[in-house]
């Protein structure tokens, strides 16, 4: 045993898209050695006791992406022990054919005797008399977790597993780094989320405005075409020029001036002046498509702005881009109050 991988999904259920996280730690002392985190489009529903239908797709392009192998995988959720005893875990680990243990904290289907207060203490999980997984307390005096087998392992195995990755805690490390991680990027993924409305179309000459008081975008002056589509969020205003969030829109599709969609922002083009410029992908996209090109894409709307004579220094990244973000939230409440008095227009 060398590297046990610990693997979790959270899903932004509104926009239909989910974030995907597989996190590998060195046996025996658990450190973390590698972690790939992907944000994705949802492609099956929810439905009760298919989960792994939902969660396997995203899962796999994150496998895709680690550059070590895992010898173990443990996940939240279920494997033999399901109604088809063939759950999550199960799924999972054939696809990556991958030792693989689930460890859920609910139980899905089957019943057990009491368990023993003490760490260790196990009861077998039963249903219609066949035991399909086993109820294990992993610290004392906490709630027990419900293991079963995924693939290529049996229960004795699984359950001691878990018992050496506890660690103290109620949830093994694996899954448990996995977990935080997953809410930590979900939480991320969703303060990177704007509504945006699209101003003016990439290729498209002019400059257009959007004017929140009528709900139009009306014709300003004369510009040369930009390299993207470009709008603003239609909420958040930027304090350094008092104006709405500047948003530009990578996006293979058409779109309309006025059209307002959710975008997720993964840059920003500083300027001195503070004027900072977001890049953005639609947030229900697979940006897969987008990656490869988004280098010269910067490069190409950093020189238009150049030619234009506007102060641009740098491109930020992700972490500037939150943190523009964040503060131009701060100045929304008063922002929406100066607009109700009439004192700022779009």
């Amino acid at each position: 045993m060398r590297i046990i991988a610990g693997a979790d999904v959270a899903f932004d259920k509104p926009r239909g898209r989910g974030v995907a996280v597989v996190v590998a730690l060195a046996w025996p002392g658990l450190e973390e050695v590698r972690r790939v985190c992907v944000e994705a489009p949802v492609t099956f529903p929810y439905v009760p006791g298919l989960l792994s239908f939902r969660e396997t797709p995203l899962l796999m392009v994150a496998f895709e992406q680690l550059d070590v192998a895992p010898d173990l995988l443990m996940v939240d959720g279920h494997g033999y022990a399901h109604p088809r005893r063939f759950g999550y875990a199960s799924h999972l680990g054939l696809l990556l054919d991958l030792p693989t243990i689930g460890v859920a904290k609910s139980i899905l289907i089957g019943a057990h005797q009491g368990v023993g207060e003490e760490a260790g203490g196990r009861a077998d999980l039963v249903d219609s008399g066949e035991v399909i997984g086993a109820a294990v307390r992993t610290r004392e005096r906490v709630r027990p977790v419900y293991v079963s087998v995924g693939h290529r392992i049996d229960l004795d195995a699984a359950v001691a597993w878990v018992l050496r990755c506890a660690r103290g805690r109620r949830v093994p490390e694996p899954t448990r780094v996995a977990d935080a991680l997953t809410h930590e990027m979900k939480r991320r993924m969703l303060e990177a989320t704007l509504e945006m409305v699209v101003e003016q179309r990439a290729g498209e000459a002019g400059r257009w405005e959007w004017v929140k008081e009528d709900e139009e975008v009306v014709f300003r002056h004369d510009l040369p075409p930009m390299p993207a589509h470009y709008g603003c969020s239609t909420e958040y205003v930027n304090p350094a020029d008092g104006e709405l969030l500047d948003i530009m829109l990578v996006d293979r599709d058409e779109r309309a001036r006025g059209e307002r969609l959710d975008v997720r922002v993964i840059d920003v083009l500083r300027r001195s002046d503070g004027d900072d410029k977001l890049l953005a992908l639609p947030a229900d996209a697979d940006g897969a498509w987008a990656w490869p090109r988004l280098d010269a894409l910067r490069a190409e709307i950093f020189d238009w702005y150049v030619a234009r004579g506007k102060p641009v220094t740098h491109w930020g990244g992700e972490d500037d881009a939150i943190d523009v973000i964040r503060s131009c939230r701060g100045d929304a409440a008063a922002w929406r109050g100066r607009r109700r008095s009439g004192r700022l227009r779009a």
